[in-house]
């Protein structure tokens, strides 16, 4: 696939010879789209160096920069040209991918405080571990998660600089031990007096930070490339990893999953609503298929900006794609078997033994003579077949007189009369 031509802006020349310059440095060469991305990214960050009236680098003005490349990147990309079914796939998926470079979900950031109003959801720390974590000064679950996560990052480098990791010892502190639970957000009062904190599954902060950083997207740096990643995976083992990714973000990291959250839309291109919901109940969960839908909704339309459902149609007649083609992948059908197969024919232990010739001879095929009669016998077909031979047979006296079938009135007909068997 080929992009649109890039038009470079230059000033009116009055000759044909006069040399035209870009209007902007940020004019990109490569017809790749991560690539003009990074260069017009590139140039936002240089115009801000240069600005003098400029505070320090927030991560809201991170996020300010990347969609502001991006939406330049698309239009230049995308705009003013008839697409492709393929291409309109690769542009819903690109925007996806691009919102989650710019809001990085897998940051702690996201996890709510314990005391947000019941309508949002939340994690709360298990009742048997609030005593473990405040003796490491541990109060919220956020806390106790980017404790985990920046232990984690110190295991793995601890590892990699080990000649022997399997003689290495390394403390993983109390973060296995330490659990919080998921409560999902409610829109009565009714509905949170119902919440059931017994049969919630607590999780421990260690597997939510791993989650979190093992994101398929944390590594991220060329989104229109991961999306190309998806529209054209079929490699079984990578459509596998990508489930287990989903399933673990349903069963460690259900935050990943609020509507506020655009990785709620990574996840649901793998696994339907359904498959969702299923994980929730096994955790001991509470939400409907109609809630997911709902933040599928609110997501698309406050995160992507898509409102009608034709601006919603590409991805979701996608999602509804690559779902059926991780199913096929992850669970595939069993082959249908024949019942009652043809058997084999049997074979002669003894190549000598002539084959049993075919009960029913092969048909006649071109033309065949009438029947001949000779000495008013039929040597054709119509030849009647014998008289059969009873197995009582008599030795009787041979006779000329030829016997006439007997009537059902004759001897034999009742129960009383010697039946002729001859």
């Amino acid at each position: 696939m080929s992009p649109a031509p890039i038009t470079q802006n230059a000033a009116a020349s009055p000759s044909p010879t006069q040399q035209t310059t870009p209007a902007s440095t940020a004019t990109p060469f490569s017809k790749h789209f991560d690539d003009i991305f990074h260069a017009k990214f590139m140039h936002i960050i240089q115009e801000w160096k240069n600005d003098p009236a400029r505070g320090q680098l927030t991560q809201k003005d991170r996020k300010t920069f990347i969609e502001s490349a991006y939406v330049e990147t698309d239009e230049l990309y995308f705009g003013k040209r008839q697409l492709s079914d393929q291409e309109i796939k690769l542009r819903a998926l690109t925007k996806v991918f691009y919102k989650v470079l710019a809001e990085e979900p897998w940051s702690e950031d996201w996890i709510r405080s314990p005391d947000v109003e019941r309508k949002l959801s939340k994690f709360e720390m298990h009742k048997d571990s609030i005593a473990l974590a405040a003796e490491h000064n541990l109060i919220t679950p956020r806390d106790a998660v980017k404790a985990a996560r920046e232990a984690t990052i110190k295991h793995q480098e601890a590892l990699k600089g080990s000649k022997a990791p399997k003689d290495l010892k390394i403390n993983r502190g109390p973060f296995d031990e330490i659990e919080i639970i998921y409560i999902a957000g409610t829109v009565s009062s009714t509905a949170t007096n119902r919440i059931d904190r017994e049969n919630i599954y607590p999780v421990s902060v260690s597997s939510v930070a791993n989650v979190l950083q093992n994101h398929i997207c944390r590594d991220m740096v060329r989104p229109f490339s991961m999306a190309e990643r998806f529209v054209n995976c079929t490699d079984t083992k990578e459509l596998e990893d990508m489930r287990r990714f989903a399933c673990n973000v349903c069963d460690f990291a259900p935050h990943l999953l609020d509507n506020d959250n655009v990785s709620l839309l990574v996840v649901l291109l793998i696994l339907s609503r359904s498959d969702c919901c299923r994980r929730f109940e096994n955790n001991g969960i509470r939400i409907e298929g109609s809630t997911i839908s709902h933040r599928k909704a609110e997501c698309m339309k406050n995160k992507m900006g898509w409102k009608s459902t034709e601006e919603k149609k590409p991805y979701d007649n996608f999602a509804n794609e690559f779902q059926t083609r991780v199913k096929n992948a992850c669970f595939p059908a069993p082959r249908a078997q024949r019942i009652g197969g043809r058997k084999q024919p049997r074979k002669s232990s003894t190549p000598a033994t002539p084959s049993t010739p075919p009960v029913y001879p092969q048909p006649h095929m071109g033309y065949v003579a009438p029947p001949q009669v000779r000495d008013g016998v039929n040597t054709g077909i119509n030849i009647p077949a014998p008289a059969m031979q009873s197995i009582y047979a008599q030795h009787l006296p041979p006779t000329t007189k030829t016997h006439r079938p007997r009537g059902s009135t004759g001897a034999g007909s009742n129960a009383g009369d010697p039946m002729d068997l001859s």
